[in-house]
């Protein structure tokens, strides 16, 4: 039980981090520099393949009637 509240007050203090535009821009600028590493780029050029795979496009489909 103690872990949960924890969780929860850790998202409140991120949310609460990220509504200041300066903090939107310091997670963006990081996550283009985190996209461009070699092992994030294998995982998500493998995750594509296998996506392809599967017959799955860019664009998932909730529902197949």
């Amino acid at each position: 039980m103690a872990i949960y509240a924890d969780c929860e007050s850790k998202r409140r203090a991120r949310r609460k981090y990220y509504d200041k535009e300066e903090n939107r821009e310091k997670k963006r600028i990081y996550m283009r520099s985190y996209e461009k590493r070699p092992e994030v780029k294998a995982r998500k050029h493998e995750e594509y393949l296998q996506n392809k795979k599967e017959g799955r496009g860019y664009f998932y489909e909730s529902t197949t009637n």
